[in-house]
């Protein structure tokens, strides 16, 4: 499983593309309004009241992105409703002002801005109307669970809506608050009363990282929290108000901090321009204006109605009596005309074939081919299956369609024919398919005496605008810039190429910040210096085979500048059968750092490491939740392991997190204790109303450490045929027939 591992925070497609396509999206002539019940989100990005939570929960796979800013807080929020019970949020904060003593001085700095990172998640425990119409929704949820502790807090809340025929909704919600949530007005914790360990709860703010389990649910005090919502008859206006438990004394120790709360209760209205964009104003704690701008989206609702362009072609049966002779199928000649002609159709179809092969009794023939255009595998699948069916002698009874990636042999799908020209109109046709297929490993090769495109060496290049996004990194939280990247590849054969990426800082790029102070070598902590000034970068310099050894299992080498940072040789194997919903892989590396200044010298870090991992892929088959776990040794010689978990969409999308631990203590790794991070790929079809299978990636990492680095690999093998075993091609054989 893939996963955005980039350094100092820095993704090279970018959140402002996503964020301006939301828009670009949402202004296309969606109806405006909100979704009938979908509740807004608060100043935390969470769906809630103002700055409180609620225990509504948004559609199933809802995405969000939201910018809050009152007193002296900002906050950066990305949410996501991971599972229909099951929601979180990754936030980036600033708090101006929070004041902070200097562990080596013991000098108070009053001005000291917080730049904190938190995590939180929410789990309904109870819908509303799941036993009777009167209960509400139930939710528990976990606030700054995973960070620093600022926000950190515990929370059960109940929510209850109560339409109205003409007036609108309204919303009310009443909850219990633990931790920051238990500061106004509180009542005894009733678990402090069952155990004395409960009573206590103390938070450092410091490097973060850990996960407060020791924390939840302590304290002296739990509070009541609440408020109402007035969704009006206007459509997307909604009025909100609430009583806060958060008094936000700890802002307040600061001298120069000018926030300073008078009331717990914040008002406040929100507006639905269209779909997707909700901007919210407010009146905070009695003193002082609130903003909040959040867009959302949901990855199973493209953005613009699709163009389904030209359809299939039409699906005419053999006639009974149609000649089937099979002499062409011995006839080199004939099969080279055939072949070409084939290829033709299949390039306006959009796949190219890259290999053909007939049957010597002219009963079956076997294409490869490369999809080019579609989004969905099915989809190019069906397209290739009614071309054989249009274009093939009557003789030919089966067709067996190959797809390849990356010059990749992936799975072999199985037609019979005449099933195929059953099926067609009929209103089951997909079901009905799929069960009358067959699927399997791709053979390493096609058989002896196979017609193959005849195009190599092939060169293939495109200069494309790559922005660039640095999150999470102190004094400079966010930064936004701009590469012009030309990427050409020169394909010497399926499988064999030379890849070159030339990237040409274009737009607000840093200066070089200077060596890091990391305790560690510097195998990422660095990573700025490769992105700053304005000289050209050889980001990728490599040559690279990806082979297949059998039906399973698969290969590759790679040798060259393989990522921005080092040069090396490495070698990936990988066993999946593809009707197994888990694999198992291999890699290792010997890698030299590169000099940040010039692109083929690596003797000013004159620093090498032999690195690898072994890792397990799990497909689970719920919603859409894949795992990964590594374990081995990183770029920094620490050994240790990497969990990643996903939930991919069969459209493209996929958002998931990962996290990773290894033997570098705390104290060493520094800020944020250990490694982790979130990622989110948005394909381009989801956002433009033509077909391409190009993907836009956003990584939200934690400061870019020394610790858990791994390589860069844009080769590794999973993710390239991940999306051709049984399991998912059935998720998305719908669009077979499309």
């Amino acid at each position: 499983m893939a996963r955005p591992r980039g350094g100092a925070g820095v993704s090279t497609l970018m959140l402002v593309a996503a964020t301006a396509m939301a828009v670009a999206g949402a202004a296309g002539g969606q109806e405006r309004g909100p979704v009938v019940g979908r509740p807004s989100v608060n100043l935390y990005g969470m769906t809630g009241l103002i700055d409180m939570p609620s225990a509504q929960d948004q559609p199933d796979a809802q995405v969000t992105l939201s910018y809050s800013y009152f007193g002296e807080t900002q906050r950066r929020n990305f949410s996501f409703q991971i599972l229909p019970r099951v929601s979180g949020a990754v936030r980036y904060a600033t708090i101006d002002n929070w004041g902070q003593r200097d562990e080596d001085t013991g000098v108070y700095d009053p001005s000291y801005d917080l730049f904190d990172r938190s995590f939180d998640v929410q789990f309904t425990l109870w819908r509303e109307g799941d036993w009777r119409w009167w209960m509400p929704d139930i939710a528990l949820g976990f606030r700054d669970f995973l960070g620093t502790g600022v926000y950190s807090s515990e929370y059960l809340v109940a929510t209850k809506t109560v339409p109205t025929e003409r007036a609108g909704d309204f919303v009310l919600t009443l909850g219990l608050g633990w931790g920051r949530l238990s500061r106004v007005n509180g009542i005894a914790n009733p678990f402090c009363q069952v155990s004395d360990s409960m009573c206590d709860r103390e938070n450092d703010f410091g490097e973060g990282g850990k996960l407060s389990w020791d924390t939840f649910f302590t304290g002296q005090n739990v509070a009541l929290f609440g408020g109402a919502e007035w969704r009006t008859p206007i459509d997307g206006l909604t009025f909100k108000v609430e009583y806060s438990s958060d008094d936000y004394k700890r802002e307040q120790k600061s001298p120069s901090n000018t926030f300073h709360p008078e009331s717990q209760v914040n008002v406040g209205a929100e507006y639905t321009i269209r779909e997707g964009i909700t901007l919210g104003a407010y009146y905070m704690y009695g003193t002082t204006v609130g903003v909040n701008l959040a867009l959302s989206a949901n990855p199973k609702r493209p953005l613009v109605p699709p163009d389904l362009g030209t359809g299939p072609l039409p699906v005419n049966p053999v006639p009974v009596d149609a000649p089937d002779g099979t002499g062409w199928a011995r006839n080199p000649a004939s099969i080279d005309k055939l072949a070409t002609a084939l290829a033709e159709i299949l390039k306006a179809e959009g796949m190219q074939l890259e290999g053909f092969y007939a049957d010597p009794d002219g009963r079956g023939v076997e294409v490869a081919i490369d999809n080019v255009r579609f989004q969905q595998n099915p989809k190019a699948i069906g397209r290739t299956a009614r071309v054989l069916q249009a274009g093939m002698p009557a003789s030919v009874q089966t067709f067996r369609i190959t797809p390849m990636e990356d010059g990749l042999r992936t799975s072999t799908i199985t037609i019979d024919r005449r099933d195929f020209e059953a099926e067609v109109d009929r209103p089951n046709a997909g079901e009905e398919s799929w069960e009358s297929v067959e699927i399997a490993g791709a053979t390493p090769a096609l058989p002896a005496g196979a017609w193959y495109r005849p195009a190599y060496p092939d060169f293939i290049w495109s200069i494309v605008p790559a922005p660039f996004l640095t999150l999470l990194t102190p004094g400079d939280p966010i930064r936004l810039g701009l590469n012009i990247d030309l990427e050409t590849q020169v394909i010497l054969r399926p499988g064999l190429s030379v890849t070159a990426n030339i990237s040409q800082p274009a737009i607000n790029i840093p200066n070089d910040p200077g060596p890091s102070e990391s305790n560690l070598h510097p195998v990422r902590s660095d990573s700025p210096r490769y992105y700053a000034d304005y000289a050209p970068k050889i980001a990728q310099l490599s040559v690279d085979y990806l082979f297949k050894i059998n039906e399973s299992t698969y290969g590759r080498t790679s040798a060259g500048l393989l990522e921005r940072m080092f040069g090396g040789v490495g070698a990936e194997i990988l066993w999946k059968p593809v009707d197994q919903s888990w694999g198992l892989g291999a890699d290792i590396n010997w890698v030299a750092q590169r000099n940040f200044d010039d692109p083929f010298g690596f003797d000013y870090y004159d620093y090498d490491v032999v690195t690898g991992h072994a890792s397990l892929y799990w497909d689970t088959g719920y919603y859409g939740l894949e795992a990964q776990v590594d374990a081995g040794r990183y770029l920094a010689g620490d050994w240790g392991g990497t969990l990643t978990v996903q939930r991919r969409f069969p459209n493209g999308w996929a958002v998931g997190g990962y996290f990773t631990l290894t033997d570098v203590t705390e104290s060493d790794f520094g800020e944020g204790s250990f490694d982790k991070g979130v990622f989110v790929e948005v394909p381009f079809r989801w956002t433009v109303p033509f077909e391409t299978r190009s993907n836009n990636s956003i990584s939200l990492t934690s400061v870019s450490r020394d610790g858990g680095a791994q390589l860069e690999t844009s080769n590794a093998l999973y993710p390239i045929i991940r999306d051709f075993d049984k399991g998912r091609l059935g998720r998305a054989w719908g669009s077979f027939w499309q």
